[in-house]
């Protein structure tokens, strides 16, 4: 009798000890649940929204349009952009991005609001074909000037129309 009613209490105590856990990560902040999206700060969030082709011009290779739905914590040091690549097997050999677009502080408006910008990133250096249809890697990223990362969001997608 003993015995059984010390193995109650003990399965009790675990139960209640795992319950506990599960609260406080149930009611923790989105950074600490495992999101990556926000790093520093309630208001330093990236998303990758719609990703579409932008075919070559006369003076440009062709690329990737991406829109990026960010809000930052008001600083003059930081800045938004996305790098890319193909996220099938013709890529699995190079680990350095396709392309990447950029806007700097002072094209930002960071007063801890939701805005939506579309970057265009270009082509460089060996590059494989590509188009509508094919799936990319989008890692979009808040930083400030030294390279610190405030927010990131990586995403494999499909390039629309």
């Amino acid at each position: 009798m003993y015995s059984l009613a010390l193995r109650r209490r003990a399965s009790l105590a675990s139960a209640s000890a795992l319950l506990a856990v599960a609260g406080t990560l149930a009611g923790a902040s989105p950074a600490l649940a495992g999101d990556d999206s926000t790093i520093f700060g309630k208001d330093n969030t990236v998303a990758v929204g719609a990703v579409r082709y932008a075919p070559a011009t006369a003076q440009d290779e062709d690329g990737i349009t991406v829109d990026l739905t960010y809000s930052c914590d008001p600083t003059p040091t930081l800045s938004l952009g996305y790098a890319w690549r193909l996220a099938d097997e013709r890529d699995t050999q190079i680990e350095s991005p396709r392309g990447v677009g950029q806007m700097h502080s002072s094209e930002l408006t960071c007063d801890g609001k939701k805005r939506t910008v579309s970057i265009t990133a270009r082509t460089w250096g060996d590059h494989l074909p590509f188009g509508e249809g094919d799936p990319v890697k989008i890692t979009a990223i808040v930083d400030n000037f030294e390279g610190a990362p405030y927010a990131q969001r990586v995403v494999v997608t499909t390039i629309a129309a």
